[in-house]
Parts: C-alpha cells; structure tokens; sequence
C-alpha cells in the first residue's frame, strides 16, 4: 500500500486542540481530587523500614527483608527532602509523573507535540485509576527512569553527541538499583547506541566511556550508602539467598499472568496502535525500534517477576502509550483508512481520559485495620511502646500504623513469610535464628499478627505453629488481647490479633 502524506499540522488543528485541553483538564481533575489520598499499601511499608534504619538499624545486618538498596535510598530522599507524611509522597508521585511527562514530550518532540501529551496524560490517569496504593511504587520510579534514559539515549543520536550517554547510564543504572531486571536491557541498549556511533562514522568508545561512567556513578551511590551503614556485605549475601528465595513466592500460571497484563482498553489501544504500526511500516529506524524494544522489556519485566500485581505493568503501560501516541499522530498525516485509524485511536484516548480521572477520583482503598490498629496501641500505650512493639505481618497495614504513630519495633523482622515457612528452606531456617536472637535481645511487650500467611496456603492464624519454637514462647510467655475482623479487601481477609506480655496483666477483651 502505498501510503500517502499531508499537513496534519493545519489540517487537523481543531482535533489536536481540543485532544490537548482535554487531557490537562482530566489530569488536572485527577490531581486536585486525589490531592488528599493517604499513605498505603508498600510506600509506608517500605518507609518504616527506612524509618527503622535511622533509629539504629542497619539494612540487611539488622532489618531482614529483601529490597534493593536503591529502593530505600529513594524513600530516605523524599523523607528528608519532603517529609514523611502522604503529602510529601502525594508530591513525590506527582514529580515522578512530571519527570515521565518531560520524558515522553522530548522522547515524541520530533515525531510530533501531541504525541508525548497524549501519551503522557494518559499513563498518569492510568496510573491513577489504580488508586492510592499504587503511589510512588517501584516500577513507576523505574518506568520513570527508563523513559528519562531513553530521552538522554535519544538527545545523544539524535545531536552526535556522546555526552547524553552519561546521563543514560545514570538513569538506567539507578532504576537497576531499584530492581536488577532493567540491567541487562540497559547494557545491550549502551552497546546499540555504541555501534549506531560506529555505523555513522563517529568514534565508538565515546558513547561507551559516558554510559559506563553513569552506570558507575549509580552503583557508586548506593556502595557509598551501603558502606557508610556497614552493610555492603550483608546485602550481597543477601541478595544470593533472600531475593532468590522471594523470586519464588506467589508465583502465578502463565495464563492468569496472561488474563491479567492488560485491560479491555489498553488492549484496544494497542490494537490501534499495532494496526497502524504494521500499515506504516513503523519499524524501520533506529528510533522505532528501540520503543518497541522498550515495550517488549515492558512485557518481560511484568512476567518474569511473575507476581501480577498492578505497578508491574507500569514499563510496559509507559512506552505502549508514547508509541500509540506517536502513531495515532503520525497517521494524521497521511489519507485513507490509515488517517482515520489515527483519529480513531486519538478520539479513543480522549474518551478513556475521563474514565480513568472518575475511576481515579472514586478507587476507595479501606484502612480499617490501620485505624483500629493504632487505637488498640495507643490503648496500649502509645508512644510508651517504642521499641517494645512488634509487628508479624506480610501487608502493610501494621507497619503502616507503626509508621503513622512513630513507634520503632522491637526486631528488624519485616516480612512474615521469611519465618514461617517450610523448616528446611535455608533463608527460613537462618531468618529464624537472626530473628529469634533479636527477640531474646528485646522481648516486645505487644506483638501484632496479621492474619494468613503470604503466599496464601495457610489461612487464620495457623501459620504460628509452622515455628514450634516459636509458639511455645508465644504460648508461654504472652496472652491474647484482641482479636479484630474487617470486611475483605481487594480479595484479602483483614484481621489481626494481638498478643501482650503476661506480665503485663493483658486479657481478651
């Protein structure tokens, strides 16, 4: 077929218009609805561990858990730069959306303006439409990251100039510090950038010698953090055994994975997309095809973590719409069915737009058991109980109230389901041990068990006699206080059940 071009410019400025006040106005609908949201889910989780680590604890040594460190240094950031309440995370999010946007606009400046607005507004009201818990999440800094490290990969083709590559590296080889998974994509795009250089005449090593560099300045920042905590050996032991051991957990079928990738409307979007990727021919130059690379580790980032959880979508939901945005524009400038496939996928776009920001703006997120929660310790003590508290959960709802009320735990036990587990898994048996020397170290007055067990084949609280050991302590040296049920919650029981010291005179309510 042979594909003909036009103006799309002056031809279709009233569509691109009004596509363009339409999507600021739905983002800016979402913002100013969802300014209150709260601090849920794994940001104050992963914030009370960071919250730990500056009362004495030292990560990987003291605090037992599996997250990079790059992770943690992002949540030290924000608390020290912005504070530590859901405001300052509402804003970190909102900046993580902003440094996106820029991404895509400079990533589609070329191709065309709206391109990187449309595809932009419609990740964060994407993003939005999975609520409150999904702010600031791992995968939303590395898909923020990656886009930026394709802007700066882009500058540097696109102008001859090698030294954007060092900017790349430092992009790309932070969001490797997050996750490990974007390391491997990040070298062979190093190396393609390298040899684009070669093919064009310039010298190779240039571009090599920068990208290393901010591959180096990354990892650089995080030894720097690791060892200024006494904890660079403590983490690489860690991450042979505990992450690997993690990566294992809660894996779903390759088909529920598959049901549950996408949605009904990025799955048309990327019909469209597709359709006119193929009817144009969109994967002949460098640039093209580095954004579908982009996509397809999108894809492998969601399924090799095999976890399925929302923010897992999240590189592959951003380069998806900057490409169909791109393409939906580019079709613009051509005729026939192609052109309308283009106005198709942009009035498709503008009508998902307020959908997300009403989805965005009504997502309900319960935090009963948070508020229950502090009330009982609070009762309990309050403030009195820092250090003597001691929560046994995998969710985040009693690190949450932890976090809320200040309160410092009396072990740097994290995730439950690193001691209650099967007795001959090494990571569960050498937890046990630094977790029960802890304790012995600092018996807590309270301690908090959340209900079930991750990855879910123990329900109730069964999973206590899965450590003798430690339920015969349980059972010797503590009494049940309270025992609290909630309504179920995006298909998880909520409930929790706490314990006090005998000595303490507790009793069931």
């Amino acid at each position: 077929m042979r594909l003909q071009y036009f103006d799309s410019q002056s031809s279709f400025r009233p569509l691109r218009a009004a596509i363009c006040l339409l999507l600021s106005l739905c983002v800016g609908f979402f913002v100013w609805r969802t300014w209150h949201w709260s601090l849920v889910n794994d940001a104050p989780q992963i914030s009370y561990l960071c919250f730990l680590m500056e009362h004495g604890m030292a990560p990987y040594r003291d605090i037992i858990e599996m997250n990079m460190p790059g992770t943690y240094l992002v949540h030290l950031s924000v608390m020290h730069m912005l504070g530590g309440g859901a405001l300052a995370w509402r804003i970190f999010d909102l900046m993580l959306l902003g440094g996106m946007s820029a991404a895509m606009i400079a990533v589609a400046w070329p191709y065309d303006r709206l391109a990187g607005v449309y595809g932009a507004a419609l990740f964060i009201l994407f993003h939005g439409r999975d609520g409150m818990g999904e702010l600031g999440e791992r995968d939303l800094v590395i898909a923020t990251l990656l886009m930026a490290s394709y802007a700066f990969m882009f500058l540097a083709l696109r102008k001859d100039r090698a030294w954007p590559m060092a900017l790349f590296g430092l992009c790309a080889g932070y969001a490797a510090t997050i996750k490990p998974i974007p390391l491997p994509f990040s070298i062979l795009l190093l190396l393609a950038v390298a040899l684009t250089f070669r093919r064009r005449g310039n010298p190779l090593l240039p571009p090599l010698l920068y990208g290393v560099a901010g591959f180096c300045a990354s990892f650089g920042i995080v030894a720097a953090f690791l060892i200024h905590k006494h904890a660079l050996a403590a983490f690489l032991y860690d991450e042979r055994t505990m992450l690997p051991f993690y990566a294992r957990l809660g894996r779903f079928p390759a088909a529920w994975m598959l049901h549950n990738s996408t949605t009904s409307s990025i799955s048309a979007l990327a019909v469209l997309a597709f359709a006119l990727t193929w009817a144009m021919r969109s994967w002949r130059t460098w640039e093209e095809r580095a954004l579908l690379a982009g996509i397809g580790f999108g894809i492998f980032s969601y399924f090799i973590q095999q976890k399925g959880t929302p923010y897992h979508r999240y590189p592959m939901v951003a380069f998806l719409m900057l490409w169909a945005g791109i393409q939906f524009t580019r079709a613009l400038r051509m005729r026939g069915a192609v052109r309308g496939l283009g106005v198709a996928g942009l009035a498709f776009g503008a009508i998902l737009a307020p959908l997300y920001a009403r989805t965005a703006a009504h997502r309900p997120w319960s935090q009963q058991f948070e508020g229950a929660l502090m009330s009982d310790l609070n009762t309990l003590g309050g403030e009195k109980l820092s250090g003597h508290v001691q929560c046994l959960q995998t969710s985040a709802e009693c690190d949450t109230a932890l976090y809320r009320m200040h309160l410092v735990q009396s072990t740097g036990l994290a995730y439950d389901y690193f001691v209650f587990g099967p007795a001959g898994n090494p990571v569960i048996s050498q937890s046990r041990e630094r977790f029960w020397q802890q304790l012995q170290q600092n018996p807590p007055e309270v301690i908090v068990v959340g209900v079930g067990r991750y990855p879910k084949p123990v329900t109730g609280y069964e999973k206590l006699a899965m450590w003798p050991r430690f339920h015969d302590f349980m059972t010797a040296h503590y009494v049940l206080y309270d025992d609290r049920t909630f309504p179920t919650f995006e298909a998880r029981p909520m409930a929790y059940r706490i314990y006090v010291e005998k000595k303490a005179g507790g009793s069931l309510r």
